[in-house]
């Protein structure tokens, strides 16, 4: 059997299905209508299980992406015990030879002399009189009743940690490092502290939720001390000389001992081998908060946020400083932000959604007008998105930013079915009864728009599938599940809706219960002509050929004017010739676009344009000067660029008593700290070197015997020079005294002068190569920028032409099953590639990047430009007639109107969504209208870039032209076509 003879058979087949499933449902339209909306309220409650989830690392790092084992393997490190250095194992006397009497006991004095000593400091702290051990010991039992009563509290409730930050800067990016500034900041400091905020009747401080010293009630000022000290040292515009201080970045030495200041200055001016600092153009301050993290509290925190920022701003109006807020959870408020900004535009969505069907499909031919029908197709795709997010919220799945953007989609997308199913139905003849005509409307419409949902579906779900970027995935697969709930809705509740408006067509439809139209008083004659038309009407039915039945001869205005009008002009010789010449341009256009379109993620992508922690993201490394201040073209970048600080982790320490080990261990250091932009030694943070110093103070130490003594790291540890050390190293409890008990430590090195996200990348990637070299080590790294951009660089251009590459192919494969004509699937096919291209070049030319977002907005726009295709190939291939142009005329007549409602309902629908100031729907909404408008201003070429390229202009225009141009039938002799002609019944013309 031929394709065709196939594909012939299996539309019948289809068509048959749902005439006589039109059938069924206009013999029950009461549960098909009720039915749907019992399922809608059973899943209202759903909604209530809305979790939000605002976790850039799970959302925008790719399932498959490196910095995951990273980041999984830096969450076991952080589970590895830290180990008690009190504890000292008894060491076996065969293992070494040691004299010393504490190689085999305990320190029992010194034990008792540091007790002792905490006994005395306790006593002065609390008056307590000396020697009296009674009251010590009452006071030191009460307070450890108030310590577990309070611990007891705090394991109910979690705690919330974050860091209160400010970013300062000149407006005219001058050096901060001046007596002038630094001054007045640290007193504003002073006074920030302060301030407070009245909320829902109480007053919260600072002291509320900043992390306080044990014992302490207040807040102090101790982590922005230091620009108090800065202060006299910058005193007069010269560094004042101190040789007990050696202020080089991003290390300085105090006494000798490093102190890391990478993280409070940036924008440094260094001077000689040492980069001693000679002006920095950013600063920080900061302070540490933790507190119980109760709704009522993180309410509270949230709006104490917001007055420090009105603080800081009424300090930089009547300064020459700028204060940029930010802290740890930022990024987590802005997502929710974009949410909290763009869902509540559903609304007024919706307001114009309902307003343009209303006036589309009203008119005063009571016969012919649907506005409550089609107000009624909205609704049913608001029901179709509450049974969807009903069921995945209850089912534990998560919304996010990018999810955000759905509704609006299914919204303007689903209203598409509706407007075929409302053509469908007045195409059909009015003698006929209301349940013929909704049989023959799901036998007509009922296959296509199954045909388009099913690929809409499909493409979704493969988005589903392939995508690595879970965001993008979530959104696809929703999406996916709202397509295949707004189909169910369509043919099940909306064609009740359309049955019971047709047994009140006479009388205006649904609308007559509105009271837009005047009742009609029936007299008899009335009654004995409706009772001999439905006499005739039921004789006609029962030799009715649903497959290619007739078509009422009294067609709605704009049918026959895609009929009669639109159709021939553009199948007139020379509009093809010039629309068709069009086409190399816009091809041209295209690739262009395509040429240019690059890989850029950056964190400005997931905030809002008019965010407060836009100039953080510009200090950081994303704009120049002429973006931030407009006032130089500077291409300086901070932040990011000035002190890049990875954490390297070894899980598999080597033995350090072993000289070759520490050697192999230092290797690596080395390689690490002359990279390209590595600041070197001087930036090194690495336990071991100041543990060696420490045991080489002590002429008797052996490194074979007494390396891993826990009494000797004890003591280094507990210095207060090394004590930042103890977090880094992982010690183990069950070793033997002496021998290696390190189970895993990390050390950092810092880098500079990566002003630039392709340098980031390729410096991490040459980082993760010398790690591999050393696989003994079991070596990984984390702390790097921000881990959910560096990867997603790398995998985004692949991925993409992998996920667009497959949802193309499937498309086509889809098609030729539902559609098995060669000849539409090809053009189909072609016209999926061209308005794909279209689209990619169009965002390239809008400004868009190639990312995450823009890869999900992509294989957005193929399920959208699928169903165009469809239906005009569909009722194309469908057509009774012998002629190229006939079949055209006819596929028009049909589709074509009711194609261009759909785009213009999709542009009404979503237009709202420009006044949303996020990157995140800004690409969503110019997919969308490069989708589905046609336009090319040629006035110039800033304008050009504006211009919205074909989804409509291949619908109607080229793809008609092209699938006829090839037609077969254009090849069949004249005479043997007017032949066929004349043997196609006359009502089919």
């Amino acid at each position: 059997m031929r394709l065709s003879d196939y594909g012939k058979r299996f539309e019948d087949w289809m068509v048959k299905v749902f005439y006589n499933y039109g059938l069924f449902l206009a013999k029950h339209q009461f549960w098909f209508l009720v039915g749907p909306l019992i399922c809608t309220v059973l899943s209202i409650p759903g909604l209530f299980f809305l979790q939000i989830n605002l976790d850039l690392y799970r959302l925008f790092v790719p399932t498959d992406a490196p910095v995951r084992y990273e980041f999984e393997r830096t969450k076991d490190f952080n589970r590895l015990p830290l180990g008690d250095l009190n504890l000292i194992p008894k060491r076996n006397r065969r293992e070494f030879d040691c004299s010393d009497a504490s190689c085999y006991f305990p320190d029992v004095e010194m034990d008792r002399l540091r007790r002792d000593l905490e006994a005395m400091e306790d006593e002065a702290r609390h008056d307590v009189p000396f020697g009296n051990v009674t009251s010590l010991a009452r006071y030191r039992r009460d307070t450890n009743k108030d310590k577990e009563k309070k611990d007891r509290e705090r394991k109910l409730v979690p705690a919330k940690n974050d860091i209160l930050r400010f970013y300062v800067v000149h407006r005219k990016y001058d050096n901060l490092l001046q007596s002038k500034y630094l001054g007045a900041l640290f007193q504003y400091t002073q006074d920030m502290m302060k301030v407070t905020n009245d909320y829902e009747g109480e007053t919260w401080g600072l002291e509320d939720f900043c992390t306080k010293d044990p014992g302490a009630s207040t807040c102090n000022n101790n982590l922005n001390l230091w620009i108090k000290h800065a202060d006299v040292l910058f005193k007069d515009g010269k560094i004042k000389a101190n040789p007990n201080l050696q202020l080089s970045y991003p290390v300085l030495y105090l006494f000798n001992r490093p102190k890391d200041i990478g993280n409070v200055i940036y924008g440094v001016d260094v001077k000689g081998e040492k980069n001693e600092i000679q002006g920095a153009r950013v600063l920080t301050i900061h302070w540490f908060v933790n507190y119980p993290a109760t709704p009522e509290n993180n309410a509270a925190y949230y709006a104490f946020r917001q007055k420090l920022n009105k603080y800081w701003e009424s300090i930089a109006e009547n300064s020459d400083l700028q204060f940029i807020p930010h802290n740890d959870k930022a990024m987590d408020d802005e997502m929710l932000e974009i949410i909290k900004t763009t869902v509540p535009y559903a609304f007024p969505a919706t307001i114009l959604l309902t307003i343009y069907v209303l006036v589309a499909n009203f008119s005063w031919d009571r016969t012919k007008s649907k506005p409550v029908e089609m107000c009624l197709g909205v609704w049913c795709v608001i029901f179709a998105l509450i049974i969807t997010f009903g069921v995945f919220f209850f089912c534990g799945a998560k919304f996010n930013p990018v999810t955000s953007t759905m509704p609006f989609l299914v919204l303007a997308v689903g209203v598409d079915d509706d407007f075929l199913m409302v053509a469908a139905w007045r195409e059909c003849d009015r003698k006929l009864s209301p349940a013929t005509r909704i049989a023959l409307v799901m036998g007509d419409a009922g296959a296509s728009i199954t045909v388009t949902s099913f690929t809409n579906f499909f493409c979704f779900f493969l988005g589903w599938l392939m995508c690595s970027t879970p965001a993008v995935a979530d959104f696809c697969i929703i999406t996916a599940v709202g397509v295949f709930f707004d189909y169910l809705m369509q043919i099940t509740f909306y064609a009740a809706v359309l049955k019971y408006s047709g047994d009140r067509e006479d009388k205006g439809g649904l609308a007559c219960c509105t009271g837009c139209y005047t009742k009609i008083d029936e007299d008899d004659d009335d009654v004995e002509r409706n009772r001999a038309k439905n006499e005739a009407a039921k004789e006609k039915e029962e030799h009715i050929d649903f497959q290619h039945h007739e078509k009422t001869k009294d067609l709605p205005l704009m049918h026959r004017l895609f009929r009669d009008y639109f159709a021939p002009f553009i199948m007139n010789k020379w509009v093809r010739i010039g629309s068709l010449a069009l086409f190399p341009i816009y091809t041209a256009f295209a690739l262009y676009g395509c040429s240019i379109l690059r890989v850029d993620i950056s964190p400005v992508k997931y905030i809002r344009d008019n965010s407060p922690i836009q100039t953080f993201v510009a200090l950081a490394g994303e704009f120049t000067h002429l973006l931030i201040i407009l006032i130089t073209k500077s291409s300086d970048k901070y932040i990011w660029a000035d002190n890049v600080m990875p954490t390297f982790h070894i899980m598999n320490p080597p033995d350090l008593r072993d000289a070759g080990a520490r050697a192999r261990l230092n290797e690596l250091v080395f390689r690490l700290e002359h990279t390209s932009y590595s600041i070197g030694r001087v930036s090194t943070n690495l336990w071991i070197w100041q543990y060696q110093q420490y045991l080489n103070d002590f002429p008797n130490i052996n490194y074979t015997t007494d390396f891993y003594d826990r009494k000797n790291m004890r003591d280094f540890f507990s210095q207060l020079d090394y004590s930042q050390y103890r977090d880094k190293v992982k010690i183990l409890d069950n070793v033997t005294n002496g021998e290696p008990c390190i189970s895993a430590f990390s050390f950092q090195t810092s880098f500079y002068g990566l002003d630039s996200w392709d340098k980031r990348q390729s410096e991490l990637f040459l980082w993760r190569d010398i790690l591999k070299e050393y696989p003994d080590f079991d070596m990984f790294l984390s702390g790097i920028f921000s881990p959910f951009l560096i990867d997603q660089r790398h995998t985004i251009a692949p991925s993409s032409m992998q996920t667009i590459g497959s949802a193309l192919a499937m498309m086509a494969l889809i098609s030729f099953f539902f559609l098995p004509d060669a000849l539409s699937v090809f053009w189909m096919t072609w016209s999926l590639l061209s308005i794909s291209m279209g689209v990619c070049g169009g965002l390239a030319l809008l400004g868009s990047d190639l990312d995450s977002v823009s890869m999900g907005c992509i294989v957005m726009a193929i399920g959208l430009a699928v169903d165009y295709s469809v239906h005009i190939c569909y009722r194309y291939h469908r057509s009774e007639y012998s002629t190229a142009q006939e079949k055209v005329a006819d596929t028009l007549a049909s589709v074509g109107w009711p194609i261009t409602q759909a785009v213009s309902s999709t542009l009404v629908g979503l237009a709202i969504t420009i006044l949303v100031p996020a990157y995140l729907v800004r690409v969503f909404f110019q997919t969308v209208y490069l989708v589905n408008i046609i336009g090319m201003t040629l006035q110039n070429f800033n304008f050009l870039k504006s211009a919205k390229f074909p989804g409509l202009f291949h619908a109607l225009i080229w793809l008609p032209q092209l699938i006829s141009a090839l037609d077969p039938v254009e090849r069949v002799p004249l005479r043997e076509r007017h032949v066929i002609s004349k043997q196609i019944p006359h009502t089919l013309h």
